[in-house]
């Protein structure tokens, strides 16, 4: 089978023949149809994840495939850039009907992001939140599951052209970055801050309500500015850190999550697919994960 291989951190990835995988107690093999790819992948690639992985490696830890007649959607540590990978069957995840299989790719990581992010923080129905860069896939994940869950959102995004995609999914106000401060007080301050920037930490704390929350989920920007802790307790505000890893192993977790998520998905709530690149062209789809200008999931379809 044909695989994408990092042969070493920060280089080119290198399309290869590997033997097809051979499935270990409770896997299955997945054949492949479309792989979501997501910065963590990219920060693998460079040896800078949460979670280290030496070279060579297949990266990849979102794909969508059949097994037998069934579509599934997968969640693995790496190894989807591929046409075949070896699964264990509690990473398989149904695909509702009506998704195709670029949407499919779509939703795992963002979608199960959004809601379990929202539900760890205790959201309310009626509260405020800002969701950051909510053009991109994460982004408009968030701004819909927001909605479902009976929040309002402020959405808010780098560039004026960007700022549609989320209103049309239902985002009640939005701003460019620049805006915020001004847009934020207006829309009667955030309750909720979802953070993907990670480099300006303070100007989001200053965007919160006494006692609001900031879910920290990414650094796409760089790294994170230094923290002073009496800045929280002034206005009693609270920082989460969010990880989506180790929660897929708490099974009554994940199946409260796609209980929310799986009727909904293909209603009120899509997966929004940017740009899709064939399997040969998986380089190039990193790029455009990189690319600012992008909105949506940027998918690789075999």
């Amino acid at each position: 089978m044909r695989a994408w291989v990092q042969e070493r951190l920060r280089e080119p990835l290198v399309l290869k023949e590997l033997p097809d995988p051979t499935p270990g107690p409770e896997e299955v093999v997945l054949e492949v149809e479309a792989v979501g790819l997501n910065f963590a992948d990219h920060l693998m690639r460079l040896g800078g994840y949460l979670t280290r992985i030496h070279p060579p490696f297949v990266p990849g830890m979102e794909a969508v495939g059949r097994v037998g007649e069934r579509r599934y959607a997968a969640l693995l540590g790496h190894g989807a850039l591929a046409e075949r990978v070896a699964v264990p069957k509690e990473a398989l995840l149904p695909v509702p009907e009506g998704l195709s299989p670029e949407e499919a790719a779509a939703y795992p990581v963002s979608f199960l992001t959004a809601y379990l992010a929202l539900r760890q923080i205790g959201a309310r129905p009626g509260e405020r939140v800002l969701v950051q860069a909510a053009a991109g896939a994460l982004g408009t994940a968030l701004v819909q599951v927001a909605r479902a869950m009976g929040l309002r959102v402020l959405a808010s995004a780098s560039r004026p052209e960007k700022l549609a995609l989320p209103q049309g999914l239902g985002a009640e106000a939005t701003a460019t970055y620049a805006e915020l401060p001004e847009r934020a007080k207006a829309f009667g301050g955030v309750d909720i801050l979802l953070e993907v920037r990670g480099h300006l930490l303070e100007e989001s704390l200053a965007l919160l309500n006494p006692g609001g929350r900031l879910v920290y989920i990414g650094a796409a920007e760089g790294e994170v500015a230094s923290l002073n802790p009496l800045r929280l307790m002034r206005r009693n505000l609270t920082v989460m850190g969010f990880w989506l890893a180790p929660l897929l192993r708490q099974p009554a977790l994940v199946q409260e999550a796609l209980g929310f998520l799986l009727p909904r998905l293909g209603r009120e709530l899509r997966p929004v697919v940017g740009a899709v690149f064939p399997f040969g062209e998986a380089e190039a789809a990193f790029k455009a994960l990189l690319d600012r200008s992008r909105t949506g999931k940027i998918v690789i379809r075999l």
